[in-house]
């Protein structure tokens, strides 16, 4: 996430303890590969489960941390997840004009 989208309470000693929560609802581990953080407060960085770029929001239940590899391979894509569930919603008149 660059500077521009980066709120307050996501950096210094406050974002420390919110990576911390959330690391502990997530057992420590990186939300997608499930690797384990050595520390999480700082190998953790947030990542948000429906892109930033489609929806813009930094409310919690859209927060989930991730190592870094996750977080940039994943990107501003969907997850497989989400997208598995959002399919039967989609139709192929939608999808081509989107590609």
């Amino acid at each position: 996430m660059s500077a521009r989208h980066r709120c307050g309470h996501m950096r210094g000693a406050q974002g420390r303890r919110k990576r911390l929560r959330i690391a502990a609802e997530q057992n420590g581990r990186c939300f997608y590969c499930r690797t384990r953080f050595n520390d999480p407060a700082t190998d953790g960085t947030f990542d948000h489960f429906v892109p930033y770029a489609l929806w813009r929001t930094n409310l919690r239940w859209n927060l989930v941390l991730a190592c870094r590899p996750c977080n940039e391979a994943k990107g501003d894509a969907l997850p497989l997840g989400l997208l598995v569930l959002l399919w039967p919603l989609l139709d192929r008149a939608r999808l081509e004009v989107a590609a």
